[in-house]
C-alpha cells in the first residue's frame, strides 16, 4: 500500500479504526508523525487522539528498533556506512553535526524533521548513548513533536475554515 492510498483509508475510516489506522501509518518510518497528524487533522479526526495515536504508533517501532539494536546498527551500517565514521549519507552527516553541537538531546529533537525518529534512535545508540537514555529523549521528542503538530494542525485547520466560511 502506497502512502497515498493509507492516508486515502484513514479519510474513509469511521471511529476507532481511523485512530488505528493513524496508529500504523504513524509507526511506518518513512510516513512518521509529521505526516499523519495534519492529515489526521485535516480530514477532522479529533487532533487529541490523533496526536495519541501517532505518538504512540511512533513510538511503539522506535521501541522495537532500540530492543534491536544490534540489528538496528547492522542495517544502520549496511545502507548507510558506519555512523561513527566517514558517510557517504547527507542523513548520516546531517545527524552527526547534530550530534557534535548538541549530543542526544539535539538529535532526538530534531529527529522528525533531519533523519526521522528511527533512525535518529540507532544513531544515538551508534554514537555512544544507553538504551535508556535514547527511549527516554525519543520518547520526550516524539511526545513534544506530536502535542505541537496536533495543536498547529487544530489551529491552522479552524483559521482556514474562518477564511473560507
Amino acid at each position: 500500500m502506497d502512502l497515498i492510498a493509507g492516508l486515502d483509508a484513514i479519510d474513509r475510516a469511521d471511529g476507532p479504526l481511523a485512530y488505528l489506522l493513524v496508529f500504523v501509518f504513524a509507526a511506518i518510518p518513512v510516513v512518521e508523525v509529521l505526516v499523519v497528524i495534519p492529515f489526521g487533522v485535516a480530514v477532522g479526526l479529533d487532533p487529541l487522539l490523533v496526536g495519541l495515536a501517532a505518538a504512540t504508533g511512533n513510538l511503539s517501532t522506535v521501541y522495537l528498533v532500540v530492543v534491536a539494536s544490534d540489528w538496528s546498527l547492522d542495517f544502520v551500517r549496511r545502507r548507510y556506512g558506519d555512523p561513527t565514521g566517514e558517510s557517504d549519507s547527507k542523513t548520516i552527516r546531517r545527524a552527526s553535526r547534530i550530534w557534535d553541537r548538541y549530543g542526544l538531546p539535539g538529535v532526538a529533537l530534531a529527529a522528525p524533521v533531519t533523519t526521522g525518529a528511527h533512525l535518529a534512535a540507532v544513531l544515538g545508540l551508534a554514537f555512544g548513548s544507553s538504551r535508556r537514555r535514547v527511549l527516554g529523549w525519543m520518547t520526550g521528542s516524539l511526545v513534544l513533536w506530536s502535542a505541537v503538530l496536533a495543536a498547529a494542525s487544530w489551529y491552522g485547520m479552524e483559521s482556514l475554515l474562518r477564511l473560507v466560511g
